[in-house]
């Protein structure tokens, strides 16, 4: 296996100073372990979800939560959405993350690999392979991003850590409140697809916190492997470059878009491949009512970070262990004894969620 400080070459196409960059990946985990960064107003509508028993209680341990992704299994229905990399302050947190993730065996998103990208030696902070060898990985790149680099660097970018799987990140809300975004997304549909059909790994399109419309979802279906909804009402990412620099503007904009439940269910309409759910995901009932209405498994991050800070590598799985565990309470006292039923399950939506399915014109 290659060292984990191998540096990345990358290509000779022109590179930007990245000091700014990287301190911004410091900047956010203190943010959002020290911050109130939750969606204010906003919730993400899964409590709007109601899962209709399937017939009697049944045992926990009777119940199956496995499940397979590109030929590996994972454990539980969850993954570890990406969070940090690219400072050297993070390798301690991504290492810790990839260690519980792959002792849980379940999939282990990074954070935005830009940084390595502008500076070769940053690599390892990315590369969590050396630590956890079985680890499914999931690579990041900003959609705008692929704007700048050719399918040859993306690709190269990815094998340099070993990715299975690379995640797309759109987030105009978050470029629009930093001062150093990048607010010219025209061109990032057709990139998109031509990195999917240019690369061996399946590409995954995500958000950070403000949902995928089905008209979006519509535009990549049959064009990527699964999309990521990365709903609203858990941390939002506009609030978190509003507190790292001040911006009035991005209070206002604060509670902007589409609760994850409701982004699930939009994508589900008009996206015939996988639909991760994510965004504010906190409980296993959560992850129950996401499956239950379209989620293939749940991303959670926020609760992920905060247990790593107080318990390092073991508290990480000590919370993986405890939610996998209510997931399949809930399952067992819900009566589903596998995945496959729960994801057959009759559900009721409550308004708000009614009302807004009804006007998007979405099939209850």
């Amino acid at each position: 296996m290659r060292s984990a400080r191998r540096r990345y070459t990358g290509s000779s196409e022109s590179i930007p100073d990245n000091s700014s960059t990287q301190e911004r990946k410091i900047q956010h985990i203190q943010i959002i372990v020290d911050e109130k960064t939750q969606y204010r107003k906003k919730t993400t509508m899964l409590e709007l979800v109601e899962v209709q028993p399937n017939g009697g209680a049944i045992a926990p341990r009777e119940v199956d939560i496995e499940s397979e992704l590109l030929g590996k299994p994972v454990l539980a229905p969850m993954f570890i959405s990406g969070m940090t990399g690219g400072h050297p302050a993070t390798l301690e947190i991504n290492k810790n993350i990839a260690m519980a993730a792959a002792r849980f065996s379940i999939p282990m998103g990074i954070g935005s690999q830009r940084s390595m990208m502008e500076n070769g030696d940053l690599l390892y902070t990315y590369a969590m392979k050396k630590f956890a060898k079985e680890l499914i990985l999931i690579g990041n790149i900003g959609a705008s991003k692929l704007l700048i680099y050719q399918d040859e660097r993306i690709q190269e970018m990815i094998d340099s850590i070993e990715a299975d799987i690379l995640a797309v990140h759109t987030n105009p809300g978050q470029e629009s409140i930093q001062p150093e975004g990048d607010l010219d997304f025209r061109g990032v549909l057709k990139r998109i697809i031509e990195v999917a059909n240019g690369i061996r790994q399946p590409v995954i399109v995500k958000e950070v916190g403000n949902g995928i419309s089905k008209e979006v979802a519509a535009r990549l279906d049959g064009k990527v492997y699964a999309i990521d909804t990365q709903g609203a009402g858990g941390t939002t990412w506009i609030g978190v470059e509003t507190y790292r620099n001040k911006s009035k503007y991005g209070d206002a904009f604060w509670d902007w878009g589409i609760p994850t439940a409701l982004s699930v269910l939009e994508a589900k309409s008009a996206f015939s491949g996988p639909v991760w759910a994510s965004g504010g995901i906190r409980t296993p009932l959560d992850i129950v009512k996401a499956i239950a209405i379209g989620a293939e498994r749940c991303g959670i991050a926020q609760p992920v970070i905060s247990s790593e800070r107080k318990g390092g590598s073991e508290g990480v799985y000590r919370f993986l262990s405890e939610t996998s565990e209510g997931v399949r309470k809930e399952m067992a006292r819900l009566g589903f004894s596998s995945l496959k039923e729960l994801a057959k399950a009759k559900v009721t939506f409550k308004d708000p969620l009614k009302s807004a399915l009804i006007d998007r014109n979405i099939k209850l």
